[in-house]
């Protein structure tokens, strides 16, 4: 049976039907203050509260479409195309990165050397200089796809790791990062 318009706005305003999945989404967009205070709420108020942040960043609230969930919903297709390795792509370090950015404006793929504490692994340097100046790294420790952020420049809520650049190794171009 066809969807009524109002349940195809109100489908529009959430991406998954599970909460666990839905909120861990927002997760990547929330400050701490909202999720504790989302924390804190029912399950039935969790649902509102989702449903109204994801109107609240709607790129052109005048429109029945949300368009800031279908950014989002093409972002985890790319995601799930392409970083799903053991788990679903949306979840992965770059994925929660790609969610959040979108397209990096510069992607630097290589290898470490025998100078870094794992020799002869992938990593990537991700960029972005459209409206902010993030920059992250991306190593594969384990070969198997599953890149994990090691190293987040200018974004306040993504950490780096304590001795990442031991991960890169003492050859490694800083100026790469710039």
């Amino acid at each position: 049976m066809p969807l009524t318009q109002a349940e195809e706005v109100q489908n529009n305003n959430k991406v998954f039907d599970e909460l666990k999945d839905e909120y861990r989404l927002a997760s990547y967009f929330l400050n701490n203050l909202q999720t504790k205070y989302y924390k804190k709420l029912s399950d039935e108020d969790k649902w509102h509260y989702l449903e109204a942040f994801w109107k609240a960043n709607d790129l052109d609230p005048t429109t029945d479409i949300n368009e800031f969930v279908e950014l989002i919903k093409v972002r985890i297709e790319h995601c799930n195309t392409f970083f799903t390795h053991f788990k679903k792509g949306w979840t992965t370090d770059r994925g929660r990165i790609y969610i959040k950015h979108g397209k990096p404006y510069e992607i630097i793929k290589l290898k470490t050397t025998s100078s870094s504490k794992y020799p002869q692994k992938d990593f990537q340097i991700w960029k972005y200089r459209i409206t902010d100046y993030y920059t992250y790294i991306f190593i594969d420790l384990q070969q198997h796809g599953d890149y994990r952020m090691i190293y987040s420049e200018n974004d306040p809520n993504e950490g780096s790791w304590p001795d990442w650049d031991n991960y890169v190794g003492s050859d490694f171009d800083i100026g790469l990062l710039y």
